[in-house]
């Protein structure tokens, strides 16, 4: 939430802790317990994915690893993709990413093959 107090901006936390944007360590981070994929998890469904290949222009792509990782994210926690933590980088990219793994099945089987190989023996 922003405010706008005596013409400076500034950012609100739910919380209600303020952020003047002159510190960065108040940036609030990964919730706690949240555990990010382990490189053995990543290596179920990487290769799901497909990673476009060849030369593109503009801005270099978000890794999908990372992409996964915040829809998880945000599936875990039920936090809006607008309050996704920078460590994911844009939520708007997140989002859109997110949205052509659903369109294409590859969520489906990303959910599905995490779920199936975290179940405790």
């Amino acid at each position: 939430i922003c405010v706008v107090i005596r013409g400076v901006v500034k950012a609100m936390r739910i919380d209600d802790q303020t952020n003047d944007g002159d510190d960065s360590s108040d940036i609030e981070g990964l919730q706690p317990g949240y555990q990010r994929l382990t490189d053995e998890q990543w290596s179920w469904i990487k290769h799901i994915v497909h990673s476009e290949e060849g030369p593109r222009r503009g801005r270099p792509r978000t890794d999908i690893r990372t992409i996964v990782d915040a829809a998880l994210y945000k599936t875990r926690t039920g936090i809006t993709w607008r309050e996704l933590p920078a460590e994911f980088g844009s939520w708007q990219t997140a989002l859109r990413r997110h949205r052509q793994l659903v369109a294409s099945s590859q969520w489906d089987e990303i959910t599905r093959t995490l779920a199936e190989r975290d179940l405790p023996q």
